[in-house]
C-alpha cells in the first residue's frame, strides 16, 4: 500500500475552562508522558482557541463538547471551529449546520450510556432526526465505567483496579454504528472524556483517571498523506481531513499499543485505505496488518464474513458492501476489544 504517516490521539478533553482539574498545558504535559501526537480539547460550551498550539511536542487542538445548561442528553463534539456555536446548544441540527458551514465536524458524544446504582444519570444522545454529522464517538472511555458501579465495593475496586472493567465499546453502540453505515459514510472516533477528577467513597479520596493513564487507554489513531510540520494550522488541518475522510481506527492501546496496524483494499496496483470507497469488481481484496496476534473479526454490512486469529487478514471481496474489521485480544483474563477500524466502502460502481 502506499505510504501513510500515522499519528495517535485522544479527542475527547476536558480541563480548568469546563469541569476538568488541569489547565491545558498539565494536560498536554500528561499526553506527552503517554506518547500522544495531538489532543482535542472539548470543553462544555466554551471555545479558548487562543489556547491552541504546540505544548510539550503535543498538538493541543481546541474544538467544544456542545450541550444545553441541564446538559443531560444530545452532547456534540465539535472541532474545527473558530467561532463558538454553543448558543444553539438547544437545537442539535442548527450546531450541525452551524459547524458544517464552518467547515468543521460534529461528532455524536457517548450516543449510548449504561446507568448504575452509584451512577444513575446517562448523558446519551436522543435527537436522532438529526443529519449531517461527522460520526460518532464509538467508544467514550468513561462511560465504560458506569455501568460496573453497582454498589460501594464495586466503586472501590473500580478506582484502584479501573483496567479489569472495560471489555469494549457498548455492544449496542457498535450495532448503532452499522445501522449508521447502511445510510452512509459515519466516522467513529474514540475518546478518554478526560476531566482528572478526584473521587471521595467514605473517608477514601482517590484521582482515579488521571489524564496520562487516560491518555494511554482509548485513543483514535490517524493516516495522513503527509508528515506533520510542527505548523500549528497546517498540522491541524492533517488531523482534521483525516478524520473527516475516515483514515482512523479506535484503540485500545492500554492492552498492547496499536501502532502501525492498517487495514486496506487492493486491486491490481491500487490501493485504498480505511474511509475510502473502492469500486467492486474482479481480484478486489483486503487485508489488515495487527502490530500483535489478536482475534480479528471482518464484517460486511455488520455480519461477520471471515474471522481469525494471528496478526494477518486477507478476503478475496466478493460483493460490494461496507467492510470494516475490528480486533479482539486477551487481557487482564478475558478477550478485550483492541482495535476498531473505519471501513473501506465497496460501491457497486
Amino acid at each position: 500500500m502506499d505510504a501513510w504517516y500515522e499519528y495517535s490521539g485522544n479527542i475527547h478533553v476536558h480541563t480548568l475552562h469546563s469541569d476538568g482539574t488541569e489547565p491545558t498545558e498539565e494536560v498536554a504535559r500528561a499526553a506527552q508522558k503517554a506518547g500522544l501526537d495531538f489532543i482535542v480539547i472539548t470543553d462544555h460550551n466554551v471555545l479558548y482557541k487562543e489556547e491552541e498550539g504546540y505544548y510539550h511536542d503535543v498538538l493541543v487542538l481546541i474544538g467544544e463538547e456542545v450541550h444545553t445548561e441541564e446538559g443531560k442528553e444530545n452532547h456534540l463534539l465539535c472541532l474545527g471551529i473558530q467561532e463558538d456555536v454553543s448558543h444553539l446548544a438547544d437545537d442539535p441540527q442548527a450546531v450541525i449546520d452551524a459547524v458544517r458551514e464552518q467547515g468543521g465536524l460534529t461528532f455524536l458524544a457517548h450516543p449510548m450510556e449504561r446507568s448504575s446504582p452509584l451512577v444513575p444519570e446517562t448523558y446519551a444522545w436522543t435527537d436522532w432526526r438529526v443529519r449531517g454529522f461527522t460520526g460518532i464517538e464509538l467508544w467514550n472511555y468513561m462511560s465504560s465505567f458506569r455501568e460496573f458501579a453497582t454498589n460501594k465495593l464495586m466503586g472501590l475496586l473500580l478506582s484502584f483496579f479501573p483496567q479489569f472493567f472495560p471489555v469494549g465499546p457498548l455492544p449496542e453502540v457498535l450495532s448503532l454504528w452499522d445501522d449508521l453505515l447502511a445510510e452512509g459514510p459515519v466516522v467513529a472516533i474514540g475518546g478518554a472524556d478526560a476531566h482528572g477528577k478526584t473521587y471521595r467513597l467514605g473517608p477514601i479520596r482517590r484521582r482515579i483517571f488521571p489524564y496520562e493513564f487516560l491518555f494511554r487507554a482509548v485513543n483514535t489513531h490517524i493516516l495522513t498523506p503527509t508528515r506533520f510540520s510542527r505548523v500549528v494550522e497546517e498540522d491541524a488541518q492533517r488531523v482534521y481531513d483525516a478524520l473527516r475522510a475516515g483514515h482512523a481506527w479506535v484503540a485500545y492501546d492500554l492492552i498492547y499499543p496499536s501502532d502501525h496496524f492498517r487495514f486496506w483494499a487492493v486491486r491490481g496496483e491500487t490501493s485504498h485505505i480505511m474511509g475510502e470507497h473502492v469500486t467492486f469488481g474482479e481480484g478486489l481484496t483486503l487485508h489488515a496488518l495487527l502490530p500483535a496476534p489478536g482475534h480479528w473479526i471482518l464484517r460486511r454490512d455488520g455480519v461477520i464474513v471471515r474471522e481469525g486469529k494471528g496478526q494477518t487478514l486477507y478476503y478475496r471481496v466478493q460483493e460490494p458492501g461496507i467492510y470494516r474489521v475490528e480486533v479482539w485480544r486477551q487481557a487482564w483474563g478475558k478477550e478485550r476489544g483492541w482495535i476498531f477500524a473505519n471501513p473501506i466502502y465497496v460501491t457497486a460502481d
